[in-house]
Parts: C-alpha cells; structure tokens; sequence
C-alpha cells in the first residue's frame, strides 16, 4: 500500500495532517508527509478533507471520493426520517425489488466501524418458501415453552417466578388463536426480505458496527418508501438452534448481531409517537 503527496497540486494547508488519526501524516520539514504507511486502517480521511485532490491512496478507490452535496444536508428532513419512521408489522403483497436491495446495503458499508474494520455482512433471504420455514419454526418453538409452562410444573414455576406476567406469555393465548384462524404470521410478518446483519465471531465491537449498520438500513429504507422492523426473536433463535443457522445459512465463523425484516408497508402512518423524555444527567 502506497501513500503519496503530489506536490504540484498540495497547498499545504496541512489538514491532512491535523485530521489523521493514525499519525501516518506529519509534518516533515513543512511539508505534509505520509510515514509508518502500513499503520494506515484506510480511513480514507485523508482524501475526504483535502481540498486540492493531492493525496494518492494505493488502498483505496480514489473514484468513489465524490463531493458533498451540501445542499441535500437539510436538519429538517433528517427530522422527519427518524420520526417519522415506524416498526413495520404488515406488509404489501409486494416484492423489493434486488436493485433497491443492494442500494440499501451499499449505503450501509458507509456507515462507521470501530477502527474502520468494515467487517460488516449481510444475509439476505427473499425465498418465500425460506422465510415461511423460518417462521413456523421460530413460533413452534416459542408455543412449545408455552405449552411446557402451562401444566404441571412448569405452570408452577411460572407463577412462582413471576412468568405469568410476561407479556409474551400473557397474550400467547390470543396469538395463538388469531394465527389459527388468519394465519397471519407474527414472527417475519409475512415480510418478503429477511436481513441478517453479521460481523466474525471474534470481532471486537462487532454488535456495535452491525447495529449502526442496521440503523442506516432502517432509516435509508423508510425514505425510499419500504418498511422494517427488528425481530429480535430471530436473532435470538440463530444463536440458540444450530438448525437455524443452518435453515438461514450462516457460515460457522460469523455471528449474526441483528435482524431485519423490509418490505412495502400495508398501512401509513399520518402521525408521529409518544416517547419518554430522554434520561439525561448533565455534569457542567
């Protein structure tokens, strides 16, 4: 990996310098000067804030450096995007189609990782005959712990342990009911994408990259128009079962941190919602 100054367009403004937080930028005999090249975790910090195009990076692609519209920068409409948007739990008979897909995703490589690792992964499953399979499994699991704590000793270990009052639990008896009659699906929701987001197993912070991953995802989505929603019971199942791992077909040597389901949403929502008061403790 090569790092270069061209020297006839650098104005030595030296902001390359003061921003590069690897310390590969310094200050030699005035001159800003790449050192300790392979220190360099291709921030691309360097290229984004010189003004004049004069660095050359041999690890990165030069031709997605592109200017900022500023102009599309607005506080206002960033507002309404994350207000506006809602867990989407029905959905359009609708496919996404694979293009819009991957421009989601392709967004979400964009957003920040500890140490600039980009460790992030995708699994995305649209295969109706997957997702069903995934579904009844998820919920027959959940309906026989149900079973187990509703007679005998189980039933004596929910009440005694407080169970009863789990608010899974308490409405299990109508989930039960409605699924039977509509068939309505309330783990995947009847979603036509399931994205699973990964990083490796070992990765440090790497339910925090995937999770911001999965914020952009979300919020990238609800502008164009599609729907999401975290299912935390699927997250949950692939660390639990081997089978699921195997059903959704996640390799051994990643861990899947987050889950999402997308699609077209049934219903709008005109309004925004109630929210706590955020809990903030100010030392000034």
């Amino acid at each position: 990996m090569m790092i270069t100054r061209i020297d006839e367009k650098c104005s030595k403004c030296l902001l390359c310098v003061r921003d590069c937080v690897s310390g590969i930028w310094r200050v030699i005999d005035g001159v800003p000067t790449p050192v300790e090249q392979d220190l360099c975790n291709r921030c691309s910090h360097c290229i984004a804030i010189c003004p004049r195009g004069a660095i050359r990076h041999e690890g990165l692609d030069g031709r997605q450096a592109a200017r900022v519209n500023r102009k599309n920068i607005r506080p206002e409409v960033y507002r309404d995007i994350i207000m506006g948007r809602r867990s989407i739990r029905h959905y359009r008979d609708r496919e996404v189609p694979r293009d819009v897909i991957e421009k989601i995703i392709d967004l979400a490589r964009y957003a920040p990782t500890a140490s600039n690792d980009q460790n992030v992964g995708y699994i995305v499953i649209t295969n109706k005959k997957i997702l069903s399979e995934i579904s009844k499994r998820i919920f027959g699991i959940a309906n026989k712990f149900y079973e187990l704590f509703d007679s005998g000793l189980g039933k004596i270990i929910k009440n005694s342990t407080g169970l009863k009052n789990f608010r899974y639990i308490r409405r299990m008896d109508y989930i039960r009911e409605e699924r039977a009659v509509s068939k309505r699906d309330y783990i995947l929701y009847t979603a036509p994408v399931l994205i699973l987001i990964h990083t490796p197993k070992k990765a440090n912070f790497g339910c925090d990259n995937a999770n911001i991953a999965a914020t952009t995802i979300i919020n990238y989505a609800h502008s164009l128009g599609l729907g999401t929603c975290f299912i935390g019971f699927m997250t949950l199942a692939l660390r639990l079962s081997k089978k699921m791992r195997m059903m959704a077909g996640v390799p051994k040597d990643v861990k899947v941190h987050a889950s999402l389901v997308m699609g077209y949403p049934a219903y709008g929502f005109m309004n925004t919602v109630s929210r706590k008061k955020a809990d903030i403790t100010w030392k000034e």
